[in-house]
């Protein structure tokens, strides 16, 4: 029997598109038996502190985490950021450029507007468009947010790379040129996937010499994403994770994290 430890390394909070706030993730992370975990929000970092002293209360280990939206020729791509330096200013100022995750749930949005009654002030957080209109604002691309992760000091890795490309061909054609950005791993224990795509995906990172990741994407009980958190990871590739994120030793006080 293959030894395992339990961890969560893809979840979001009320910070971006998630349910809960970072401190009740960090409850609800604990109360599932998760050894490490990781909160990567959508584009912010606003939740790193508050779910860090939820777990560490606790006696859960954390390390940094974020999930990048970001452009790509393929349309749209989530890469999962982990041990990056909180502090490093380039990343901060792309994350205060695009805040907002690409596909928030409209009850949240609704609800917050209703809550905080400030529907009309959210509008200033987007550009004018000629037209009178507004625009979002503009992803980074995968190079640069690579580039920006790896300047910080962190690692990345695709979030459930099977999702917008089904297949696993396709996924291998997109690694073609994703690797070359310095793309550093994937998502290859994704808890809603079946064993035996995790397997195939284990596979895949194996001959292309890339480091895996484990996680739910959980959200909470109002998002069809990950409902149930905490994944059983081999620790063997959690080894391998830890290992190349220099997990154990001295890390970086978060005692000034930008509200982002």
């Amino acid at each position: 029997m293959t030894d395992v430890i339990r961890v969560e390394l893809h979840c979001q909070s009320s910070a971006s598109d998630g349910d809960h706030s970072p401190t009740q993730v960090g409850r609800i992370l604990a109360d599932a038996g998760v050894t490490w975990a990781a909160l990567t929000d959508h584009n912010t970092i606003a939740g790193q502190e508050p779910f860090r002293e939820a777990l560490q209360k606790r006696g859960v280990n954390v390390v940094t985490g974020l999930e990048i939206d970001a452009r790509s020729p393929q349309g749209p791509m989530h890469l999962l950021a982990y041990g990056f330096d909180v502090c490093n200013p380039p990343l901060l100022h792309a994350l205060q450029t695009v805040r907002h995750p690409l596909r928030s749930s409209v009850r949240r949005f609704v609800g917050r507007a209703r809550s905080s009654n400030v529907s009309s002030a959210a509008s200033t957080k987007v550009s004018s468009a000629p037209d009178g209109g507004f625009t979002p604002p503009r992803p980074p691309g995968t190079s640069e947010a690579i580039r920006l992760v790896h300047q910080a000091g962190g690692l990345v890795f695709l979030a459930h790379p099977l999702a917008a490309l089904r297949t696993i061909e396709r996924l291998e054609a997109v690694l073609d040129w994703l690797q070359p950005q310095g793309l550093d791993g994937l998502e290859a224990f994704h808890k809603p996937y079946s064993e035996d795509t995790q397997l195939l995906l284990l596979d895949l990172a194996a001959r292309r010499r890339l480091l895996v990741v484990a996680g739910s994407d959980f959200h909470g009980p109002h998002h069809a994403d990950g409902t149930n958190p905490g994944v059983d990871m081999p620790l063997e590739h959690w080894e391998c994770f830890a290992t190349a994120l220099k997990l154990g030793l001295e890390t970086k006080p978060l005692d000034s994290v930008l509200s982002l």
